[in-house]
């Protein structure tokens, strides 16, 4: 049958859906493996092997430290390429003499040649695991300091089997400098972390994460250098070039377009560069310049930037500390998801913030603004201010706090409404099941969960216990500690010695179950009942049940004995039956494991009894924390 059906129109549409297919598989195949390296998951996990077993024995010998960067940028957008020129000042901060400098050059982009202004001698190019050594004629002395130049060339040539570059496009360029330039010394993220795969390749087994008492890692990685930059941007003549610092003059030449940039202070080894057709929107705080550099279609969310960013600056001054610099910068970069990244002094942000619609958010929930407040507080935490040692509970020092920070923000400028929301936001994702098993958010490491949920509603817990200003004040005496950089950096612990000093006795048992063991509360409101009194007030009887458990990272619980100060809330009538009414009732009350009956009385007809009504305390089961009223006249 398949043969009778056979015939020249069959035979070449055949032809040529094969011609199409080959031809469509060898372009795919010529930009993945010949205009590009293809590589595998395990020939990356191969070489980050092979790169720690060469390599890892130099992991603590003393380098110099980068104190200032020098940069010549031209961005040709036709071309899909950048050149740099660049110059490091690094200074022997270690002690003791250096006689080699290790250098760990990029895979996204290519070096090529390095030079000192001190006799040195390339002793090693390992182009494959991207490692060089240079040895100095002369040791690097306690105090000493030299100059070091680079060239970097980056050309996206077709697509990768893991998606086209886009570092460099027509109108929207964007590439960092930890991505690009070399970096100074052995780089530990380059390891393993994977358990399993490190006892395949036969390394040592270590923690994903060093520990929190590890006094070995809390010196400063490559990122927490805090360094003056100097950079100036070639790019075309339609378009803006952003690079970190304060714009000291442009200019045109040859068709192209220049634009000089310097800081006034350090800023953390952290940045990146931009370039575009720009429109730009400016407005001040105080004697801070807030800019916005955005595709001149993408308004819809510019205003609220600005405001979110006005807020954040002012809540955070005075509350955290004075900002350290006199500008904050807004930069808009090719994306389409909803996202935003803080280095010091500049914030970049997707196309998809930019066209994101808070209006048709049925709750009503200014989320936009919220994220903006978030990424301004890391100019705070996480910044040019306090840096924290890479070790357990580093995402506290960083995350949770620039979220809890946000509360205040929201507040701040948007009114109590919005920062419930952000609290509501939040409490969302904490009630969606999932296991219990975690570390006590002191330890906490790669869990984005802990970073960016649990803690920031911990710490938002502990201050409506003890009050804003006393938790306020232990972020404002940590900062003022840890401002310097100065090694050793701080920890979570740190942190939770501050927070200790300014919680009364009656609650560190509270600051303990927070944030030292990973504790859950369980609370049951099993009857609630209401009669009216010959006064004409409302008796409430409510019986609940408590429990409280800690649960180690296994997922094994541990019953403790509870007697905690718990709120209770009597509610009156509502709109609807979906939705309490106005609080009658709002006290803390000390709940006890097991049941317990709770006696009020409150001036008008009340409609439903809650135990821990604002769910400041973590209980994973809420839909049971309610009862509504049986009233009797």
């Amino acid at each position: 049958s398949a043969r009778r059906r056979f015939s020249g129109s069959t035979a070449a549409v055949g032809a040529a859906a094969l011609l199409l297919i080959m031809c469509a598989g060898g372009f795919v195949f010529y930009n993945t493996n010949v205009l590009n390296e293809y590589q595998t998951a395990s020939k990356i996990v191969e070489r980050r092997a092979e790169y720690e077993r060469r390599y890892g024995q130099y992991a603590k010998i003393p380098q110099p430290r980068i104190t200032e960067t020098s940069l010549q940028i031209e961005i040709h957008t036709d071309q899909q390429s950048a050149e740099i020129r660049g110059t490091y000042h690094l200074e022997n901060k270690s002690g003791a003499a250096i006689s080699s400098i290790h250098l760990a050059t990029s895979p996204e982009a290519e070096t090529g040649e390095i030079s000192f202004d001190r006799p040195a001698t390339l002793a090693l190019a390992d182009e494959e695991h991207d490692h060089r050594i240079y040895t100095f004629n002369e040791p690097l002395q306690p105090g000493d300091a030299l100059n070091m130049n680079f060239d970097v060339h980056h050309k996206s040539n077709g697509f990768r089997h893991n998606g086209a570059d886009e570092s460099i496009t027509a109108n929207g360029s964007y590439f960092k400098n930890l991505e690009w330039f070399p970096a100074i010394g052995y780089q530990p993220e380059r390891e393993i972390n994977d358990a399993a795969n490190r006892r395949i390749y036969n390394l040592p087994a270590r923690p994903a994460v060093p520990a929190l008492d590890d006094a070995a890692a809390r010196g400063l990685r490559p990122d927490g250098d805090r360094i003056r930059v100097k950079a100036t941007v070639g790019t075309n003549e339609n378009q803006i070039a952003v690079a970190p610092g304060t714009l000291r003059r442009t200019w045109t030449e040859n068709n192209r377009r220049y634009f000089e940039y310097a800081t006034n202070q350090p800023i953390r080894n952290e940045y990146a560069v931009f370039s575009a057709d720009y429109a730009i929107r400016e407005t001040r705080w105080n004697d801070v310049a807030v800019q916005i550099f955005h595709h001149p279609a993408h308004t819809a969310n510019v205003e609220r930037i600005l405001r979110s960013a006005q807020a954040a600056l002012e809540y955070y001054t005075k509350n955290f500390g004075a900002y350290p610099n006199d500008y904050l910068r807004f930069v808009e970069r090719p994306s389409p998801g909803i996202g935003m990244h803080s280095d010091a002094t500049t914030i970049d942000f997707s196309e998809g913030s930019s066209r994101f619609d808070p209006a048709r958010d049925r709750r009503g929930f200014d989320f936009i603004s919220a994220v903006v407040a978030h990424e301004v507080g890391h100019q705070w935490w996480g910044g040019s201010q306090v840096t924290p040692a890479y070790v357990e509970g580093a995402p506290l020092l960083i995350e949770s706090l620039a979220w809890y920070s946000a509360m205040g923000a929201m507040e701040e400028g948007f009114g109590d409404e919005q920062r419930q929301q952000l609290v509501n936001f939040m409490q969302e994702t904490a009630e969606t099941p999932r296991s219990p098993a975690a570390v006590p958010l002191l330890r906490t490491a790669s869990d984005w969960f802990l970073a960016y949920r649990k803690a920031p509603l911990a710490l938002h817990a502990l201050s409506e216990y003890v009050g804003t200003e006393p938790v306020n004040l232990a972020l404002r005496r940590f900062l003022e500690k840890n401002r310097s950089g100065a090694e050793p950096l701080p920890t979570s612990l740190d942190l939770y010695r501050e927070l200790q000093a300014v919680t009364p006795e009656s609650h560190q048992y509270l600051l303990h179950d927070l944030f030292a063991a990973n504790t859950f509360w369980e609370f049951a409101a099993e009857d609630a009942a209401a009669q009216q009194t010959a006064a004409g007030e409302w008796q409430v009887t409510l019986k609940v049940r408590a429990r409280k458990v800690v649960v180690d990272e296994t997922g094994v619980e541990t019953e403790i004995p509870m007697n905690d100060w718990t709120e209770i809330g009597i509610f009156g009538v509502g709109e609807d039956e979906t939705k309490p009414g106005a609080p009658l009732y709002l006290q803390m009350h000390r709940i006890i494991s097991g049941e317990q009956t709770i006696t009020v009385t409150v001036p008008q007809k009340p409609a439903r009894a809650v135990i821990d009504p604002a769910r400041l305390l973590i209980d994973l089961k809420t839909y049971n924390n309610f009862k509504k009223l049986k009233t009797e006249n």
